[in-house]
């Protein structure tokens, strides 16, 4: 009941503010809501953003130290060849959705560059808190130096930048990441589906296929060896063509922690097929040796 009463609460909310990003109450905990505009929050987009006309909303209580820092020692290893090789390198960025990763526990905040409500150029403009310092994307990287880093952006784009143009931002974000951390293997995760519940009625199936179509096309036109494209769409669907309800967050649109562990897995599986651990233990290499 708490669930249904918290995203019946939140899609009103939406629908006050216009708001076309996405948050939600996950597993019964109140969103927590920043206006963009807002000079109380802990993080502001830069004003150039696009995305300052709308009402961003925090789907989290960074403050809840239930979840903060605390790291999730249950994920079974053995379900993936490697996955714990992955999973002790992974560092993810992105939105809501990316945001999940620290806020269920299964990564530490260290290696978390997330916030909820961006959309692909929000990301670039937005400050995190990653290193315990508020700072941009670029200089994040620099201090954090993934050697596998995992998108999770697109969401809060579909209803209201055409793919074309998402695409293009994407683009320009994994040529700016590569000129930070050239020895990096890149996912771009698709963007995941929605259940038939989902209350976020401007976001639907057929148009997250087209967008996660165009990206898939653009990572092959680039054709880089360390920048991989991950089918988390097929991970989640059920046998409906929507997202499997055992994956719901509690609003249709976001996931809970059985998802993340499902993406876990076919991830390290997709990295398996990249022969990803041998490009990644090269880079590791290299590095050593530029230290010596």
């Amino acid at each position: 009941m708490k669930k249904k009463a918290a995203a019946i609460l939140l899609s009103l909310t939406v629908a006050l503010n216009v708001f076309t990003g996405c948050g939600n109450s996950i597993e019964g905990h109140e969103p927590n809501q920043i206006s963009a505009g807002d000079s109380s929050s802990e993080q502001q987009p830069d004003t150039s953003n696009p995305d300052d006309k709308n009402t961003i909303v925090n789907p989290y209580d960074d403050s809840n130290q239930e979840y903060n820092g605390k790291v999730d020692t249950t994920i079974d290893y053995l379900k993936a060849d490697n996955m714990k090789y992955y999973y002790e390198r992974m560092v993810v960025g992105g939105d809501s959705i990316a945001f999940g990763w620290q806020y269920y526990g299964l990564l530490p905040k260290q290696r978390v560059i997330a916030q909820g409500g961006l959309s692909t150029f929000g990301f670039t403009v937005w400050e995190f808190e990653t290193t315990g310092q508020k700072l941009g994307y670029k200089q994040t990287l620099k201090k954090v130096r993934p050697t596998l880093l995992y998108l999770c952006l697109g969401m809060n784009d579909v209803n209201i930048r055409s793919a074309d143009e998402v695409v293009k931002q994407y683009t320009d974000l994994l040529k700016s990441i590569l000129s930070v951390v050239p020895d990096c293997l890149v996912v771009v995760q698709s963007i995941t589906p929605v259940c038939k519940t989902n209350v976020y009625k401007q976001v639907n199936n057929a148009s997250v296929k087209k967008y996660n179509a165009k990206l898939r096309e653009m990572i092959a036109s680039l054709g880089k060896e360390n920048i991989v494209y991950f089918n988390a769409y097929n991970s989640l669907l059920g046998d409906d063509g929507y997202m499997d309800p055992k994956y719901d967050g509690g609003d249709g649109l976001h996931i809970n922690t059985a998802a993340y562990k499902k993406l876990l897995e076919d991830l390290s599986n997709r990295l398996n097929m990249e022969m990803a651990q041998q490009r990644i233990e090269i880079y590791e290499q290299e590095r050593k040796k530029k230290q010596q």
